[in-house]
């Protein structure tokens, strides 16, 4: 092959790209997308994000200024999004309290009530339908600061007294049950009345463990559907459309009849798709963490998907005939292998998920952005890399064989 032909033919694939301008404007809209999530969902909260669900703040309101108010306010969590605001600054409508998506509130509202009668502080939690769990990271915090203020209220007013310790806060939630367990248990033997050594509940012992594995980044699992995204769109969607495109217009032909040989015109396809695809992803890549650009396994990666892909585009470019055709095979086949990979998945079928470059692509991306690389992962990508060589090598053969009409 001569490079210089090659170098004419890859000119000639930049210059249309140029000259119709869709696919650049796309490129910089996931580029800016990328952007925007790295700037405005800096990292996971302990609750998720607005994009995927979840409460990432939380207001607590009060009806009026108290010390506890002012100790929970001193004591503000440093992993949490909290803001204080009296009730009465509150955004209503039609006198009804509203909150924007992805925040909920903790509404603290302390009586009147005649001085002989126990007071009495109302907490009203307001969390998003159906998600009664959104709020825990904050209601964790702020049971624990309740109760830390009355027992140290409790300390001051009766120095002598035999006022109960902190328990264990670093323990979790766990410091709840314990205590609700001890309550329990001091009732009913206060209840039952006898003297015997041996009580009537157990003590209760909680030991909490976290698995293995990590939960889900959705950040990184965002900044992968990006990635893979970049490289299907240039190589799966650009590729045939533009090749069947040629077709149709005789360009194509033409240069069957041009000096450049079939070797050289689908060289210079090869290089051109998913070099500009790979140089997409890693710009988006790089603006979600910069430090991924020195990972030889997120390079290794990138290259094996852009290869299955290409492949796949170049196989679907040489079966259509025209452009809508080509398009509509694209996307028959995202949607086909999609539903394939569900139904696999939810069923627990094995082995067949393992034949589609979807199936080890997303995973080895996801495992390099989120950095939680391990040896299964070099064993995806060595499938990825296998079903990539056998894409390329049955699309050359069948552009060499019908690529022209």
């Amino acid at each position: 092959m001569r490079p210089y032909v090659i170098h004419a033919l890859v000119t000639k694939e930049a210059q249309r790209h140029v000259a119709n301008r869709g696919g650049i404007v796309l490129a910089v809209l996931l580029v800016a997308s990328a952007v925007l999530l790295s700037v405005f969902a800096p990292e996971e909260t302990a609750s998720g994000t607005g994009m995927v669900g979840g409460v990432h703040h939380c207001f607590v309101e009060f009806d009026r200024s108290t010390p506890l108010v002012k100790h929970l306010q001193d004591n503000k969590p440093t992993d949490l999004k909290v803001q204080f605001r009296e009730l009465a600054n509150a955004d209503t409508i039609n006198a009804v309290i509203v909150y924007p998506p992805g925040t909920g509130a903790i509404q603290l509202r302390q009586d009147t009530l005649a001085p002989e009668r126990r007071p009495a502080v109302k907490a009203d939690i307001w969390h998003p339908e159906g998600d009664p769990l959104a709020l825990a990271p904050y209601e964790a915090w702020f049971w624990k600061e309740t109760r830390r203020y009355f027992a140290a209220e409790a300390r001051k007013t009766l120095p002598g007294a035999d006022v109960p310790a902190d328990p264990d806060f670093a323990a979790g939630g766990t410091w709840l049950v314990t205590e609700a367990h001890v309550r329990l248990q001091e009732r009913v033997e206060a209840a039952r009345g006898t003297d015997e050594a041996r009580p009537l509940i157990p003590d209760l012992v909680i030991d909490r463990k976290g698995l293995g594995g990590k939960v889900l980044d959705f950040r990184a699992a965002i900044a992968t559907g990006m990635v893979v995204f970049a490289l299907y769109f240039s190589c799966v969607y650009l590729l045939p459309t533009l090749n069947c495109e040629e077709r149709e217009r005789g360009v194509l032909l033409a240069q069957a009849l041009s000096p450049a040989s079939p070797a050289e015109i689908v060289a210079a396809k090869f290089f051109f798709y998913p070099t500009a695809g790979i140089i997409l992803a890693a710009i988006i890549a790089g603006v979600y963490k910069v430090a991924i650009l020195q990972s030889l396994f997120f390079w290794l990666a990138l290259f094996a998907v852009a290869g299955g892909f290409l492949g796949i585009g170049m196989t679907v470019a040489t079966l259509a005939k025209t452009q809508r055709a080509a398009f509509l095979g694209g996307m028959c086949y995202l949607l086909s292998v999609s539903m394939l990979l569900l139904i696999c998945a939810t069923n627990g079928i094995p082995f067949l998920p393992y034949l589609a470059v979807e199936y080890h692509g997303p995973r080895i991306l996801h495992a390099s952005l989120a950095g939680e690389v391990h040896s299964g992962h070099w064993g995806h990508l060595g499938g990825a890399i296998l079903l990539a060589v056998i894409w390329l090598t049955a699309a050359g053969w069948l552009f060499r064989r019908r690529g022209w009409q």
